[in-house]
């Protein structure tokens, strides 16, 4: 049964940026870029060094989700190896560069897995910090549910620490799964992921094209207990074949989205990962440059700059587009 509730619609816009915070613990898969030392603590620091004064410099809010083991700390890590090596038994095509590394606990072996300080100063000014999973194993339906529990356990223990993983979920690789569960936890708020297949990832990067773009996206919704935001855009990532995208031709997208946003009371999702910075160093001209235009409509009344819980609140309040199943 579907009861749909119509209220007042919010007049501003609204903006919500999200973070997938892992480090190297998000390509734990790749034993290239595990060995080839391009994401490593000085690149981390140089990303999320540029991140948090271009967001405090325009004010603008995000949600940062961290992978637990990336925010905990060496000391932490290495009193939850046990829980770690169980999860290696049952997935060990993602932990075969991962366990020797953390097994030895060293400075050098740890370089690029250790990202506290990045937690600590992104939590210090205010942005929200959710979950990106314990150790970023994929958490959709096809890992075993006693992985999941691991996870889960791993979470709040190596969480204790800092404050816990908090209230929203950003799953490792935008593969949802495990709902109940991973809710039954405590988590509240979830970034829906994108529509899977090759036609999806075309028309996505078609569309990086569209510059007078103006849909602003879905917008949050509550569905089986959970408030879920939508997937939402990736701020284009200049690597591959997405290098034929100007840097001009997002900017310009974006602050078509932004300004449509602020006319009709739209909605505009950005997402992406802070060493995205590392690996094509122009996509932070256009990030700043979008940061800037956020930051200007938000000074103008037009928009607000929302983490992702308060902007599903927003929107439950307001009644917009909110279902109950």
């Amino acid at each position: 049964m579907t009861d749909i509730r119509t209220r007042r619609v919010p007049e501003k816009g609204v903006f919500v940026l999200s973070l997938d915070c892992e480090g190297l613990w998000g390509m734990a898969d790749s034993q290239a870029t595990m060995t080839d030392g391009v994401i490593n603590d000085r690149t981390l620091e140089q990303a999320y060094d540029f991140l948090d004064r271009t967001l405090d410099r325009c004010g603008v809010r995000a949600t940062a989700a961290f992978v637990s083991a990336f925010a905990a700390g060496r000391d932490v890590i290495g009193e939850c190896l046990p829980e770690i090596r169980e999860l290696a038994a049952m997935l060990p095509g993602w932990f075969s560069s991962l366990l020797p590394r953390l097994e030895r606990g060293d400075a050098a072996s740890l370089d690029g897995l250790e990202g506290r300080c990045h937690w600590q100063r992104l939590a210090s000014a205010g942005h929200e910090i959710g979950w990106h999973g314990s150790t970023h194993i994929p958490l959709h339906d096809a890992t075993p549910a006693v992985a999941v529990d691991i996870e889960l356990a791993l979470a709040h223990r190596l969480c204790s620490e800092i404050g816990g993983p908090g209230r929203s979920v950003i799953w490792p690789r935008n593969l949802v799964g495990h709902r109940p569960r991973v809710r039954a936890a405590g988590f509240t708020d979830f970034r829906a992921g994108p529509l899977p297949g090759r036609a999806r990832r075309v028309a996505s990067l078609l569309r990086e094209f569209h510059i007078l773009d103006r849909g602003s996206g879905d917008r949050p919704r509550c569905c089986e207990g959970w408030r879920v935001a939508p997937a939402g855009f990736f701020l284009n990532w200049p690597m591959g074949v997405r290098r034929v995208v100007p840097i001009q031709a997002t900017v310009r997208r974006w602050k078509s989205m932004l300004r449509d946003a602020a006319r009709t009371g739209g909605y505009v999702h950005m997402w992406f990962h802070p060493h995205n910075f590392i690996t094509a160093p122009a996509m932070a001209e256009a990030f700043s440059a979008i940061v800037e235009e956020v930051a200007s409509l938000v000074r103008s009344g037009d928009l607000l700059s929302l983490s992702m819980v308060d902007a599903n609140a927003l929107s439950w309040e307001a009644g917009q587009n909110v279902l109950h199943r």
